[in-house]
């Protein structure tokens, strides 16, 4: 019977992931190779790739082919030696125990040979947890062959969005990646390099983080209304400051909500600039709260003035209505993905990147101050999650190279363009990237107080947001407000700037 959740099943690789079984195979290994002179040294081979692999597939890379007696001799060595170096990692038996008690089906997909896999569950009692097992044996195709995942989703009557593949190899990736399944990195030792970290979804160092990386993820859902178009609100550019300022802030927010009746609320950045930073996240989130609409933010560049991102999204990350994950931690602080719901099918996205504050970059030879970019890290990471595309939105703080495309006296754009854009400091070529998918349908952000310009390029809106919060750096008084989009099952996007009308 499944649950109310979105995603129905979770399920774990073994070795490197729920179990610490590398001592346990190196050893073997060296006792083998000790006994029966390999065709190759086995120092000379990846460890990894050593760890990732079947017993059968490293036999074959040692002898040539897969004899029997190198594989009994396995097996003895395996009973010899099990009880000394086979270990179970920090927490996984009481996540394990929380996961089913949430109501989630457990299956296990091991490159391990199944003889040996449920012989080592047993030891270390988990084996009663897992629903369903497929090992090495169990498949025509091991990992990074997409086919046991297929089968999970058929004993387990689920879709490839209901079910989440946790890993520690390439292979749990790739396999993940190629049956469009949400994958979680466990890096128990922070030790995993940069070309494993790309490919998996999300992160986690503890049990704990997977757990509430699962429970996070079901909170990134908005389901579309029935017989309309989804309607968000983007506020940017709060700058709450813990002076007489906040109240017209908060009176322009509340006077546009009940305008508008929004289903979905971004904050585009720059919500505070202030040493009380902390305070004040607390209670916009309390403030967010008493509106009773699901919403979200990205950081701007100013956000942490007064205090650390981790310290902000300790403040606000109990609010009710907040749908937000920091996502990976190597890519920055607001990196995640919303998705949008249509009768339990996914329909659409809302995509949250994290533009960082400010950097230095080598432009032209000279070391050159700049605001921040997305990094290399987070293209792929972006390129991961549109594996495979559905139509969707990006939101974040410092507008892209491209809006300089467009002038004050030209035609391209249409809105407000009060200012020359602080755009960011060097392109690093996510537009292109976000062209190549052909759904991305609109790139939404804030920075600069005196622009709320469009500017259409290759079929992608480039919209700043109209400035909500009253802090002003130029022109006193100008009015605030804030950018309202509609957004339709096939990806029609439709968007406006509304003013705040004082009653």
């Amino acid at each position: 019977m499944k649950h109310d959740f979105h995603y129905q099943a979770i399920i774990f690789d073994m070795d490197g992931t729920l179990i610490n079984s590398d001592e346990l195979v190196l050893k073997i290994y060296e006792r083998l190779t000790d006994q029966f002179q390999p065709l190759i040294p086995f120092k000379t081979l990846n460890v990894n790739d050593v760890l990732a692999l079947s017993y059968p597939e490293v036999l074959n890379l040692l002898y040539g082919s897969f004899y029997q007696h190198h594989f009994d001799a396995i097996l003895s060595l395996h009973q010899e030696l099990k009880h000394q170096y086979l270990m179970i990692y920090p927490g996984v038996y009481a996540m394990l125990a929380s996961l089913k008690k949430r109501g989630y089906r457990l299956g296990l997909f091991t490159s391990e040979m199944r003889s040996i896999a449920v012989d080592e569950l047993k030891i270390l009692h988990i084996d009663h947890f897992f629903d369903h097992i497929l090992a090495f044996d169990d498949v025509e195709k091991p990992k990074p062959n997409p086919d046991g995942l297929l089968q999970f989703m058929k004993v387990f009557d689920c879709k490839p969005h209901e079910i989440i593949m946790v890993g520690d190899q390439k292979s749990d990736a790739l396999a993940a990646k190629q049956a469009g399944v949400y994958s979680i990195l466990m890096d128990h030792e922070r030790s995993k390099p940069s070309d494993i970290l790309q490919l998996y979804h999300h992160v986690a160092y503890t049990t704990k983080e997977v757990e509430t990386i699962i429970y996070r993820q079901e909170k990134l859902l908005i389901t579309m209304p029935k017989d309309r178009d989804l309607k968000i609100i983007q506020f940017t550019d709060l700058h709450l400051m813990n002076d007489e300022k906040d109240e017209k802030t908060y009176q322009l927010m509340s006077t546009i909500i009940h305008q508008e009746k929004p289903d979905f609320i971004a904050l585009t950045g720059d919500q505070t600039m202030s040493s009380e930073s902390v305070m004040l996240y607390r209670q916009l989130g309390d403030f967010m709260d008493s509106h009773k609409i699901p919403y979200t933010f990205v950081f701007g560049n100013h956000d942490t003035e007064g205090s650390t991102y981790q310290l902000l999204i300790d403040a606000i990350q109990e609010s009710s209505y907040l749908s937000f994950d920091q996502g990976p931690q190597h890519l920055g602080y607001s990196n995640f993905v919303m998705t949008l719901i249509d009768h339990e099918v996914p329909v659409g996205h809302l995509v949250f990147m994290d533009s960082h504050i400010d950097d230095y970059f080598m432009i032209e030879g000279k070391k050159t101050w700049g605001y921040g970019v997305f990094s290399p890290e987070q293209l792929a990471w972006y390129q991961l999650k549109e594996t495979h595309p559905l139509p969707h939105l990006i939101f974040y703080h410092i507008p892209p190279c491209e809006v300089n495309e467009t002038t004050p006296d030209d035609h391209l754009h249409q809105g407000h363009y009060g200012e020359k854009p602080s755009i960011q400091g060097i392109n690093t070529g996510f537009f292109a990237v976000a062209k190549q998918t052909k759904q991305a349908k609109g790139m939404f952000f804030g920075h600069d107080h005196y622009n709320d310009f469009v500017y259409n390029k290759d079929g992608i809106l480039l919209a700043y947001g109209r400035i909500s919060g009253h802090y002003d750096y130029g022109v006193a008084g100008f009015p605030k407000g804030a950018r309202v989009i509609t957004f339709n099952r096939v990806g029609e996007l439709n968007t406006y700037v509304v003013l705040h009308q004082k009653p």
